[in-house]
């Protein structure tokens, strides 16, 4: 026969234990920056995947195939468009199936493509595998990570995107140097392979990590409550704040065309990239050219990239705090900065402070992007529209067939950097030419 007393005491006794942990609960931390973490790992891989590790492959594929810089610089040329017209298609899908199934599909054939670059024998199987490479890392950073990022942030969107794009910059830093050394040890059909598995890998992960929305989960935006939304203040760019997130205009690419903004912020963007990538893409062998060994130019060139990864974060977290058309113009104004630098070549102390001027600067580009696409058109408006205004930034595979150009057939990067300053001035005059609202 069951003793009441003595059921009701173990009752007591485990309800008391159960109850322990809530008695000093300490402060939870908001799902949403496990999102960003996820994003920003997924930044990392794709950034420096498909475009960092070129500083690292570049060398040795030429000699290896006996192909010149400019039919390298060819293939992510052409990875850029099959990247950007996969932007479309994501943007329009993510709407269906959500961020979760993108990233793993982004992984996995991003993956596979990595693997594939020693192994072809022919530029045109090199420019296929290298289109495939910008397929699938189009869907595993881009605008998935970015709308992974943008669904559970609106007051603290800076600093998250911040967070997150910043996996870009610090693939730089990193991820070159370790194919290097990889290359070094164990070959670079083996280096390859070694990385192209660490992406494979990466989309289990993010399969059980990544939630679409925090309201699937009961929260809200920023971790406020789900009832009490915060709408983001309004960026000054002549476009009327939403009220709240059922209230968002719905944006079609017929409102858009005839949007002063959209055509604005899309040129002026795509130039500053232009000139980014330009530049990054072989950053390394720049260095190499003007005399430093190739360690210490893979080191310079990761410098410069850390140092992009430091600015992502502050140029994101200024935008939750200032109109972030002037941010932009500032961080303009600092590439062009930075490109000057460059220009002194012979000078040992322009070539150091170029790597932190020129780095923190375009650094910005990426994080101060998507934070004013969604600050002007909504949360809601989010993918729809950053599908359309990612065509504008095909153009950056301009970058890097002028670098190419400039030293094939000068032996230098000098003229290629004195046509990506003008770029970014003119990218400083279109930012500087949107509108303010007028309360």
């Amino acid at each position: 026969m069951r003793n009441p007393t003595f059921y009701s005491a173990v009752n007591l006794n485990m309800d008391f234990i159960f109850a322990m942990p809530t008695l000093s609960p300490g402060p939870r931390i908001f799902y949403g920056w496990y999102i960003a973490g996820v994003s920003f790992s997924a930044y990392f891989l794709a950034t420096g995947t498909g475009f960092y590790a070129f500083n690292a492959l570049l060398e040795p594929l030429c000699m290896l195939r006996g192909w010149n810089r400019t039919d390298l610089n060819m293939a992510l040329a052409i990875g850029t468009i099959f990247g950007f017209i996969g932007q479309y298609v994501y943007g329009t899908v993510l709407m269906r199936i959500g961020v979760k199934r993108l990233m793993l599909f982004g992984a996995v054939t991003g993956g596979i493509a990595f693997i594939l670059i020693p192994r072809v024998e022919h530029l045109s199987q090199f420019y296929l595998v290298y289109a495939l490479l910008y397929v699938g890392n189009g869907a595993l950073g881009g605008i998935v990570a970015g709308t992974a990022v943008n669904n559970w942030f609106i007051r603290k969107r800076g600093k998250a995107m911040g967070i997150a794009t910043a996996g870009m910059s610090l693939s730089g830093a990193l991820l070159p140097l370790s194919a290097m050394m990889l290359i070094r040890q164990i070959g670079l059909t083996n280096a390859t392979l070694c990385i192209g598995m660490i992406m494979i890998l990466f989309g289990p992960v993010a399969w059980l990590v990544v939630r679409d929305w925090p309201e699937d989960m009961g929260l809200g935006p920023d971790g406020d409550s789900a009832a009490g939304k915060i709408n983001p203040p309004p960026i000054g760019c002549g476009i009327p704040p939403v009220t709240t997130d059922t209230a968002e205009m719905q944006w079609g690419i017929r409102q858009l065309v005839r949007n002063e903004a959209f055509w604005k912020l899309g040129i002026a963007f795509a130039l500053m990239m232009i000139s980014t990538v330009g530049v990054m893409s072989q950053l390394k062998p720049r260095f190499s050219g003007v005399g430093f060994t190739d360690m210490t130019a893979m080191l310079m060139m990761g410098g410069t990239a850390l140092a992009g990864a430091a600015g992502k974060y502050v140029w994101g977290s200024l935008c939750d705090r200032f109109d972030t058309r002037r941010v932009a113009v500032v961080m303009a104004a600092a590439n062009i900065a930075g490109l000057s630098l460059a220009l002194f070549r012979r000078s040992t102390p322009a070539m150091m402070l170029f790597i932190p001027v020129f780095g923190f600067s375009m650094g910005g580009i990426m994080s101060i992007y998507p934070i004013i696409v969604a600050g002007i058109y909504g949360r809601k408006n989010f993918a729809g529209v950053l599908r359309y205004t990612s065509i504008f930034l095909v153009l950056q595979l301009f970058g890097y067939i002028i670098a190419g150009m400039s030293f094939d057939r000068t032996g230098s990067y000098d003229a290629a950097y004195m046509v990506f300053i003008v770029f970014d001035l003119c990218a400083a005059l279109l930012l500087l030419s949107l509108r303010h609202r007028k309360d």
